[in-house]
């Protein structure tokens, strides 16, 4: 009887020791994942990354998100270098990790754990087996989710040529992505000689045809048997330096991780498709400030018009006119910009 207690003490006592062993493995793995190892980051190593993303996690801000379409992007910034970044097309690997992605908007800090994956795009693309949400961006609190207009690809299924406006630019052409209405459509660039010299929001003419594959997100490649696989619209950068008095809806982009302050700008519609000029003053921080708040004060005093829109809100039912100098410094630039004199260069106009 005795040998029979001390048996089963024995083996009560190995089982504690287990669990016990068992505990503090998982824990001291939840403390190694999502790690930030700054060296990693640094110079924007694609082989460093990947080391990151398949053991403790790679960390990076949503860069886009529209889940219907299948689409995310993580950006991962150099820590020494705010315009040295990477874009990374996200695949969820699962369905739990496919959730998560799904409440997931754009600015908020994530860490993923997964593999890069052998792809034909200049843009690495990852597969993803588990997301967590470090922290997310309220920047849209309060506002409904922003419904989107354009039916891809069924609005191109029928035609081979569109316009659309340059969404993003990148590695010397081989990166194309183009906005059709407000989807944003990535194109398979097969002769990087044609798109090389775009900026972001250039509007320009595609001949087109929809790629088979993936199926979402829907891709576009060029028809390079068509006369001229790309026409310029209207180029943005010819405006680079001019002085111009323009007009449009009011719009805001709430403050992010990346701007200390919120950011305003008009909608100006150009051969019907928008663009976005940010309101600035880079030579006097005073005056940069008295526009911020004169902007907050018109913005403030019209809330109940306010609508959401893609990645900022807007205000349809106030156009403001600005007069100031056109600034498109490079061709990766978000927003062009109008610098601004002071705060008298703006007014209400409707």
């Amino acid at each position: 009887m005795l040998k029979r207690y001390q048996s089963l003490l024995l083996l009560s006592l190995i089982t504690i020791i287990i669990s016990g062993i068992t505990l503090f493995s998982s824990a001291l793995s939840a403390d190694q994942t999502c790690v930030y190892h700054e060296e990693a980051y640094q110079g924007i190593n694609l082989s460093n990354l990947g080391n990151e993303l398949e053991q403790t996690g790679l960390l990076g801000e949503i860069h886009g998100a529209v889940p219907e379409e299948n689409i995310f992007v993580l950006s991962v910034r150099d820590p020494n270098n705010f315009f040295k970044f990477q874009h990374f097309s996200v695949i969820p690997g699962n369905k739990k990790t496919q959730d998560i992605l799904s409440n997931v908007q754009r600015h908020a800090q994530v860490c993923l754990q997964g593999k890069l994956i052998r792809n034909p795009s200049p843009q690495p693309h990852i597969v993803v087996k588990s997301a967590v949400i470090m922290e997310s961006w309220d920047g849209l609190e309060g506002y409904e989710n922003y419904k989107y207009q354009a039916d891809i690809p069924a609005e191109l299924k029928y035609k081979n040529n569109a316009t659309f406006k340059v969404h993003a630019i990148n590695n010397e052409g081989k990166i194309l992505v183009v906005e059709y209405k407000d989807k944003v459509l990535p194109i398979f660039v097969e002769n990087p000689d044609l798109t090389k010299d775009l900026y972001r929001g250039d509007l320009i003419t595609l001949s087109y045809k929809i790629q088979p594959w993936p199926r979402k997100p829907t891709h576009l490649t060029l028809n390079l048997k068509a006369e001229n696989p790309i026409n310029m619209v209207d180029r943005l950068v010819k405006q680079q330096g001019e002085e111009q008095t323009l007009t449009g809806k009011l719009v805001k982009f709430p403050q992010s991780p990346q701007i200390k302050f919120d950011v305003y700008a008009i909608e100006v519609m150009t051969q019907g498709l928008s663009r976005y000029y940010t309101l600035v003053n880079f030579e006097d921080a005073k005056e940069f400030e008295n526009i911020r708040k004169k902007l907050a004060n018109i913005w403030n005093n019209h809330l109940d018009t306010v609508k959401p829109g893609r990645n900022f809100l807007i205000n349809p039912n106030i156009n403001i006119e600005a007069q100031g100098k056109i600034n498109i410094i490079s061709p990766q630039q978000a927003n062009p910009q109008i610098l601004l004199d002071n705060a008298t260069k703006i007014q209400v106009v409707s």
